[in-house]
């Protein structure tokens, strides 16, 4: 889990070294182009270092229910993986005779890897709901937001529309499709949204750790 949190705390420093690199060439060298899209960028990178982290504390905390270092949740033990890996780990296990790279840890990971790999953990629900495979706590947001001092109402509406956002820079190349113009972006408003994904997501590694 530390691992985790640690490339996500290194993914954020990215982020916000990306508004540095705005501010330096704005403020400081003047520069006159138009380079709104450093920012819109900084905001995709944010959103994506929180969904990066949600795929890592699920993946190492399911290796680690599996290993029996962790309380399996209903979730986990729903969790469906191919009889083609369940026939692996069973010859592992019945095998006097194995390379120190085949493990059941090793073909299980594979299976979460490979079965998450297409999913986007960025929406309030879709976080709530992945995060039942390490965590049983039926209240998540109410316990996340608790250690941001918020609601978990205002929480997650505010990161839904930081999300709605990051899809319409991401999907849409940031246009209003009502104007056909880009939408405007600022400085200040994207290190409020670095600031906010970054406790967010150390809030989410402090409630699952608890």
């Amino acid at each position: 889990m530390q691992r985790a949190i640690e490339q996500f705390n290194s993914n954020i420093k990215s982020a916000k070294d990306m508004g540095i690199l705005y501010e330096h060439l704005t403020e400081n060298l003047k520069l006159p182009n138009d380079l709104s899209d450093v920012l819109r960028a900084q905001w995709a990178y944010a959103v994506s270092a929180l969904d990066k982290l949600v795929h890592e504390l699920v993946r190492i905390g399911m290796l680690q229910a599996f290993s029996g270092q962790r309380p399996k949740t209903k979730k986990f033990n729903d969790f469906p993986i191919s009889l083609e890996t369940c026939q692996k780990i069973q010859q592992l296990n019945q095998s006097t005779e194995t390379l120190p790279t085949e493990t059941p840890e090793h073909y299980f990971d594979q299976e979460i890897i490979v079965k998450h790999r297409h999913l986007s953990f960025q929406d309030p629900d879709k976080i709530s709901d992945i995060l039942s495979l390490i965590w049983d706590e039926k209240q998540k947001w109410q316990k996340i937001a608790l250690l941001l001092n918020e609601s978990d109402d205002s929480i997650k509406k505010e990161l839904k529309n930081i999300v709605k956002r990051r899809n319409q820079i991401v999907h849409e190349a940031d246009i209003d499709i009502q104007t056909n113009l880009r939408t405007p972006i600022s400085a200040s408003d994207t290190k409020q949204v670095v600031e906010f994904l970054h406790k967010l997501g150390e809030s989410i590694f402090n409630a699952i750790s608890m």
